[in-house]
């Protein structure tokens, strides 16, 4: 009994011993030989292994197939692989070809693979992918100069859970179209090659997993603002919108801008992944655009324009004995002068004039304003670099020499429902810059009224008007009348053509004009009876010193003092009439 349990436990111990051995090694499996392109004088010879064998040493070896020759070492190593010179090897002929794994004491050895070296080609994974959408089409395009079998697998995002679709097709170039693609579905796909040009290639590896995005069939929609700190520097803040999903995946944005006038070339932004931006930027106009793009495409550019700062104020003509401007310094680099013809007051054109310093400053200004034309608008501005920010130290709008208006204000109207009876409301637009010819001082607006056989000049009168106002009040005008409205632009040279206009205003009421009527008849009737009234006040005194001149011819007895007083009262409050003569009266002493 004791026997058969000593016999018992050896046999267990033998079978753990072979089952930890069996565990603790591991043969290597799928061993594969190939050159990476047709051209290559090197081999790779990798196979597969299991974590358990990561402290296992590989040793490679071949021999001619159907041959007693011996085997031959190629190599060994502690990676997976090996690599060896083609010129080591039989690589035109059969051979047979096999990898030995040893751990410890132990080894193993893999199964023999037959090959002919010189036949196995096996190129990379597709390098450097690029794709590009259009419609319902996908081209994908990489870094391969020779024909090759391409294999694409392909599904829709959405459907990640759902068999992938497979493409196979010989290009001779690297590049293949795939069609009939949803246009607003993101799809996944993997790309492989392979070798056409020998007997038996090998498929590269599958590329990683690639998202196809959709196309962006709008450009950027940019707005701007500008932070003035009034010393010659301003931030410009650029902002976009976000397009939707699934546009919106992997979008990036490529902005360029020229925001250093004393330099031609524009400042490139590559890759801005926000959707806005903030730059210093001088007084100056500063033009760009920006373009956003994803894998498989870009949008069309957004032209950006951001006009120089307005002025508002004009710097004087430029004579002969003034030299302008006054802080321009010595070195171009480190300042420049920009000036232009300011066509339409704000617009930057394409072509701008900057002036190196190749010689004294006066002799600059000088040829500067040779090139100036009478009469045309110039936006003149200085920059230099402070601190590291563009900066405008001076800017001005100005004239070589300044003339009158060459024409007139357009779209001078006065609306029908902006006359009344006694004004009437003037609207015209501003003269064209090229056509003002100088710095509007003022307009002109002059007006005459009308008799109605429209024979005579009734009344008229001038008005002035702010150059920055394009529209008047004129108030004053009589009722029911017509009138010729002149307007011109004026300038330190003098008066432009004139526009005019006719306007009748608009009568009176009949209810008002009865009222008036009423009232100047009323008028009148006070007037007569005051009249009548004061004519026969006077008649009356006229009658009443009549009458005391008759009596003081007449001798009458002295009366006394206070009778005199009484008589005198009683002549003044007397209420007969002015023409009837009073009874003598008898006195008695």
């Amino acid at each position: 009994m004791e026997t058969k349990e000593h016999w018992f436990l050896q046999g267990f111990l033998l079978l753990a011993m072979v089952i930890a051995q069996g565990a603790t090694i591991k043969c290597p499996s799928s061993h594969l030989c190939y050159k990476k392109t047709e051209s290559a004088t090197i081999y790779t010879c990798e196979w597969e292994t299991s974590e358990s064998m990561k402290n296992a040493t590989y040793e490679l070896f071949y021999s001619r197939s159907n041959s007693a020759a011996s085997r031959t070492s190629l190599g060994s190593s502690r990676k997976s692989y090996i690599c060896v010179q083609d010129n080591t090897v039989l690589n035109k002929v059969l051979v047979d070809i096999w990898v030995v794994a040893y751990m410890g004491n132990e080894s193993c050895q893999s199964p023999n693979t037959t090959v002919t070296l010189s036949e196995r080609v096996k190129y990379e994974a597709p390098q450097r992918m690029s794709m590009a959408r259009s419609s319902s089409n996908l081209t994908l395009s990489w870094d391969n100069k020779k024909d090759a079998v391409i294999e694409v697998k392909f599904r829709r995002l959405e459907e990640t859970s759902w068999t992938w679709k497979t493409f196979k097709k010989e290009v001779k170039q690297a590049m293949v179209t795939l069609e009939n693609l949803q246009n607003e579905s993101v799809y996944q796909l993997q790309v492989r090659q392979m070798s056409k040009h020998v007997k038996h290639p090998l498929w590269s590896d599958w590329t990683p997993i690639l998202d196809v995005p959709t196309e962006i069939p709008n450009p950027p929609e940019v707005n701007w603002t500008v932070e003035d700190f009034n010393n010659g520097t301003r931030l410009l803040k650029l902002t976009w919108g976000t397009p939707s999903y699934p546009v919106s995946m992997q979008v990036n944005y490529n902005l360029s801008l020229h925001i250093w006038p004393c330099l031609l070339k524009r400042k490139n932004f590559t890759i801005v992944t926000t959707t806005e931006f903030s730059v210093y930027v001088t007084y100056s106009a500063v033009s760009g655009d920006i373009i956003a793009f994803n894998k498989v495409g870009k949008s069309s550019p957004t032209y950006i324009l951001v006009p120089a700062k307005h002025i508002s104020f004009p710097c004087k003509s430029w004579p002969n004995d003034r030299l302008i401007p006054l802080k321009y310094a010595h070195g171009f680099m480190k300042s420049c002068l920009e000036w232009y013809k300011a066509t339409d007051g704000e617009t930057r054109p394409e072509k701008v004039n900057r002036s190196k310093l190749n010689g004294t400053v006066k002799k600059k200004l000088k040829h500067v304003r040779k090139k100036m034309d009478d009469y045309v608008r110039y936006y003149y501005l200085v920059h230099k670099q402070t601190d590291g920010k563009p900066q405008s130290t001076e800017t001005c709008l100005m004239y070589k020499k300044e003339g009158a208006p060459s024409k007139a204000p357009d779209h001078f109207t006065a609306p029908l429902l902006n006359v009344t009876t006694n004004s009437a409301m003037l609207h015209w637009k501003p003269i064209p810059v090229p056509d003002q010819r100088g710095f509007l001082t003022h307009y002109e607006i002059c007006y005459t009224r009308r008799s109605q056989n429209n024979e005579s000049q009734i009344e008229s009168e001038c008005l002035k008007s702010f150059a920055s106002k394009t529209e008047y009040l004129v108030q004053n005008l009589t009722p029911g009348s017509i009138y010729n409205i002149h307007l011109a632009g004026a300038t330190a040279a003098g008066s432009g053509p004139t526009t005019t206009i006719e306007i009748t205003t608009k009568p009176l009421p009949q209810s008002v004009i009865g009222w008036i009527i009423a009232g100047i008849i009323a008028l009148l009737i006070t007037v007569c009876l005051f009249i009548i009234k004061r004519v026969c006040m006077r008649r009356r005194r006229c009658m009443s010193c009549s009458y005391m001149t008759t009596a003081a011819k007449t001798p009458t007895p002295r009366k006394p003092l206070s009778w005199r007083c009484l008589r005198h009262t009683s002549v003044k409050t007397r209420t007969r009439s002015a023409w009837e003569t009073p009874a003598p009266q008898s006195v008695t002493r």
